[in-house]
């Protein structure tokens, strides 16, 4: 055993490094062994690994800050985003809801127009109201977020509203309906004043005073010239001079009805002649079999005379 430590040792070289300093000083040398050299290496490499781990470390934990710090900066845009995607459906949902409102109340001025019970209101044929119909309460779930609320209320408004422009469209065309119903209806005083001077249905022979005649209208005694006018609106069937009616206008309203002018004096219309209600359709006089001026009134409902007074308002 000893001679192998002797061996070892032998195998430790020592090592001197001398410093010659100038201006004649004396030398220093500074002696070290080879172990000494190999402990140095193996603690700088120690300390080169050592700061390559920091290092890298210090590399990670940028890289992770940087990556951390886009993050952020796409969180606060998409935030933004959101915010602002949120604010325009809050502002294009409370102009839904006025525009919902004014639609609201101008069907119930429509059904009350038609003399429909607005506090009965049914639902359109076919549409299902449930599929808007609201719902909610004072809480949300967690996994819920208001600009989804938002857009909920925003699907259902625009359903609620085209639903709504539905149920307008068919109140609107029953308003138009009734309204020509109204027009082509002979209700209004077919000349400028006078008086009844013969009913409708029997009377007396107006000319021999007795025996039994059948008047299919009403005699309307007034000064000649005064105005006469289209009872309701429609197409001038026939105008021009007719047997006994003298100078003679019938007009078909549509819907049934039809009236017919007799013993004018002179005829402002002619045949095919669209006119409204009110029109000055000719003039009163005592032309045909007539004893005086008047005007001779018939309202013919589907093919049969009626009581023109019983429509006349």
């Amino acid at each position: 055993m000893e001679p192998l430590k002797r061996q070892q040792r032998k195998v430790d070289n020592e090592y001197t490094i001398m410093f010659i300093p100038h201006r004649g000083k004396e030398p220093k040398s500074f002696s070290f062994r080879a172990s000494l050299l190999k402990k140095i290496g193996i603690f700088c490499g120690i300390l080169l690994l050592a700061g390559i781990g920091i290092a890298a470390k210090s590399s990670m934990v940028v890289y992770q800050a940087h990556q951390e710090q886009n993050e952020l900066i796409a969180y606060r845009n998409d935030k933004a985003a959101q915010d602002q995607k949120l604010a325009e459906l809050q502002k294009e949902n409370e102009k839904m809801q006025k525009d919902m409102a004014e639609l609201s109340a101008l069907e119930n001025e429509v059904r009350k127009a038609l003399g429909n019970n607005v506090s009965q209101q049914p639902s359109r044929g076919g549409i299902d109201r449930s599929q808007y119909m609201g719902k909610g309460g004072p809480s949300a779930p967690a996994d819920i977020k208001m600009i989804d609320v938002t857009a909920a209320q925003a699907k259902n408004l625009q359903t609620e509203m085209q639903q709504k422009k539905a149920v307008l469209g068919d109140l609107l065309a029953q308003l138009h309906e009734r309204n020509a119903k109204l027009d082509a209806t002979p209700d209004i005083w077919p000349t400028a004043g006078g008086e009844i001077t013969s009913r409708f249905g029997g009377r007396a022979n107006p000319f021999s005073g007795t025996g039994y005649d059948y008047h299919p209208g009403i005699d309307i005694g007034n000064d000649y010239g005064a105005p006469v006018y289209a009872g309701a609106t429609g197409y001038v069937e026939y105008a021009g001079w007719y047997s006994g009616y003298g100078r003679y206008v019938k007009i078909s309203h549509g819907y049934g009805y039809e009236t017919a002018y007799g013993h004018m004096s002179s005829i402002e219309v002619s045949s095919g002649q669209y006119v409204e209600k009110g029109d000055v359709i000719g003039y009163v006089g005592s032309s045909g079999y007539s004893t005086g001026p008047h005007l001779h009134y018939e309202v013919i409902i589907n093919g049969q005379d009626s009581d023109p007074l019983k429509l006349i308002r």
